[in-house]
């Protein structure tokens, strides 16, 4: 106990550590304060319920879908539900945790002045989008504290030892696991720490060094393939397996990319800013961290961009700002640069200090941002929606005076319960948000956008003038939505031949014996594409937008 003691007051004997202690505390505070849950956690929320009630890892109970593309995060999520049995204040808790420690590393590590210390605090402080997703039940706050542990072992040492090099590969296997496209902003990193910078390790032992680092994923792939039947989430085929021309997803890309700087400009301006500092620096350990910035904001413009305002910059958002503090103390507060080292510095001033005054006077056009705001964007601030029915501040107002939490009231359910009430156990309605799944997960509910289902997920999307990413409509084969509502999916009733071999193929997959011979084969068969026939001669059938013609 006294060497704990000893400790804490050699911590707070250094005045900086003082404002470290303090900006974590007033960052706790602050994203407790505006705590929230998007809808789309719900998704997961209910496999990580079914799991923790013995029902398997799945969306609907006795159908093996993944409506999750975080299965790491999903997965500690259900940890945190089997102690606790809370999943709103247990989720809110694992967020608040891996985000406080991620900005904690921020400031200890990184930030080296007192200065420093309230940059960093106001910057991500006046980041809408930073803040909105420490906490909304997504992947944001883990990625954020494994790209902060990531970053820092990387601009630890200029040479890599054997050690170093499996860290950070096991680093690589966790956020593949958070969310798999996340990786492409570590590859140009990890390709140059493994090639170019590693200690006296020969290049065979590092392939072996990266090969057991990775385990974690390539076991979980094996599973996912074994379990789903497929490499890749449900939620991966439903964005991008759409049969929408590319030119759509450039046009949604850019448009999230627009949208965002106009109502979030830090999210955009901190990473591009850093880049552009990086390159004058010239130094590679800078530009490969910037190079997977942007890798990843390319990728981001070529699947369209997000529903959801500034979500997928903000991971991006939070390597530039450790990076810039890095090149900052590193570079240029070192005599090297003198000649560059004002201008710099001036020039990231005045960026940061305009871009939070733009911040401060777009808050009247976020406003605007909901669903069909300016420009008829279908991207919105979904904790400008939701924060009514899911905060944390909201739902203990709502209990205190209720008894009840008011995050029941997020959605219309739909029809659900009239379902219900006429003694259904399935249903397949034209929408149903995670807090109605979720609430009503003893019975198989899916919808049109096909987010947990394994066979609507595979059909092409139909084409809509103002189509949201993430949330493009398949029109259900004649017979399907019988099939599922009076047989809960035993007896196919689907009228087209070459799409009801299909629907038999994807539920021998999802609901047959796992170890069942004919299974194991149609896995290895879906996944080869032998049965895509089955689609393309569907596709044959509907017209120029994908939707189906009048039976005759």
């Amino acid at each position: 106990m006294k060497k704990i003691t000893d400790r804490i007051g050699e911590y707070f004997s250094d005045d900086i550590n003082k404002y470290r202690f303090g900006a974590i505390v007033l960052f706790i505070l602050v994203i407790t304060a505006l705590a929230w849950q998007s809808d789309d956690a719900y998704h997961a929320y209910a496999m990580s319920k079914n799991l923790v009630d013995g029902y398997g890892f799945v969306y609907n109970i006795g159908e093996r879908a993944s409506a999750s593309s975080c299965p790491l995060f999903t997965l500690i999520v259900a940890f945190g539900y089997l102690l606790f049995r809370n999943m709103f204040l247990v989720s809110l808790l694992i967020c608040v945790i891996f985000s406080t420690c991620a900005f904690a590393i921020l400031v200890n590590t990184f930030c080296k002045s007192k200065y420093q210390v309230c940059t960093a605090f106001i910057i991500t402080i006046f980041c809408s989008s930073f803040i909105s997703y420490t906490t909304a039940g997504l992947e944001n706050c883990l990625l954020f504290l494994l790209a902060a542990l990531f970053l820092k072992k990387y601009f630890e040492t200029d040479t890599y030892k054997t050690g170093d090099l499996l860290y950070m590969a096991i680093l690589i296997s966790l956020i593949a696991m958070t969310r798999m496209d996340a990786v492409l902003m570590f590859v140009p990193a990890v390709v140059y720490l493994y090639l170019a910078k590693r200690n006296r390790v020969s290049f065979i032992k590092c392939c072996f060094i990266a090969a057991l680092g990775l385990l974690p994923f390539i076991l979980w792939e094996i599973f996912s393939l074994f379990y789903y039947g497929f490499f890749v989430p449900n939620t991966a085929f439903v964005k991008l397996g759409t049969n929408i021309p590319k030119s759509e997803y450039f046009y949604r890309g850019f448009q999230y990319l627009f949208t965002t700087l106009i109502c979030d400009p830090l999210v955009i301006v901190i990473p591009v800013a850093t880049a552009l500092i990086a390159l004058l620096i010239k130094k590679a350990k800078y530009i490969y961290v910037i190079a997977g910035i942007v890798l990843y904001f390319a990728y981001i413009i070529y699947i369209g961009g997000d529903f959801m305002l500034g979500r997928h910059f903000t991971v991006m958002f939070f390597m530039a700002m450790i990076s810039y503090f890095e090149i900052y103390n590193k570079e240029l507060e070192s005599n090297t640069f003198v000649s560059k080292k004002r201008n710099l510095i001036t020039f990231m001033k005045i960026v940061t200090i305009l871009s939070i005054i733009a911040t401060i006077v777009s808050a009247p056009v976020v406003n605007q941002f909901k669903y069909g705001g300016y420009f008829s964007s279908p991207i919105s601030d979904e904790r400008a929606t939701y924060f009514q029915w899911t905060s944390l501040f909201n739902n203990a107002i709502s209990y205190v005076r209720t008894g009840d939490m008011c995050i029941t009231d997020a959605w219309n359910d739909y029809g659900v319960q009239e379902f219900r009430e006429q003694g259904y156990k399935s249903g397949i309605f034209e929408n149903v948000p995670g807090v109605t799944k979720y609430y009503n997960n003893d019975m198989y509910l899916n919808d049109y956008y096909a987010l947990g289902d394994p066979f609507l997920s595979k059909l092409p999307a139909v084409l809509e003038p103002n189509w949201r990413i993430g949330h493009m409509h398949r029109e259900a084969p004649y017979g399907y939505a019988d099939t599922i509502v009076y047989s809960d999916g035993e007896e196919n009733e689907i009228h087209n031949e070459s799409i009801r071999k299909y629907y038999d193929v994807i539920q021998l997959i999802t609901r047959g014996d796992l170890f069942d011979k004919d299974r194991i084969q149609a896995i290895i068969d879906i996944n080869l594409g032998k049965y895509d026939y089955l689609i393309d001669e569907y596709q044959s059938t509907l017209d120029e937008n994908n939707r189906q013609l009048p039976e005759e």
